[in-house]
């Protein structure tokens, strides 16, 4: 399943998993507005970039990359298309993710 995080909310975009550390995501952003996305670069990178906006039916999207040694606190970013209560972040982290992998 590829991976990929919702930029209105941090929840894995449907159809997606959120990524663990060094997995390639996707920002995607199924709004009518560019999205902005900085202030990630502790976990992520790169550490900012814009989201075009959803266009014929399908959501905009950015690649991205989890970092090899992600600081994992909150995977905390800023994002202009955030409308979920609370500060911008992956709901459900990706050092969660990794993990549950290694467990596997």
């Amino acid at each position: 399943m590829p991976y990929g995080i919702d930029v209105t909310n941090g929840n894995a975009y449907p159809g997606y998993s959120l990524p663990g550390a060094n997995e390639t995501f996707y920002w995607i952003n199924n709004t009518a507005n560019v999205v902005y996305i900085s202030n990630c670069g502790n976990w992520a990178t790169p550490d900012s970039c814009a989201v075009p906006a959803a266009a014929n039916g399908q959501p905009g999207t950015f690649q991205a990359q989890v970092l090899r040694n992600p600081n994992g606190l909150g995977y905390a970013f800023s994002d202009t298309g955030w409308d979920a209560p609370g500060m911008p972040h992956i709901s459900v982290g990706a050092q969660a993710h990794a993990e549950k992998d290694k467990v596997a």
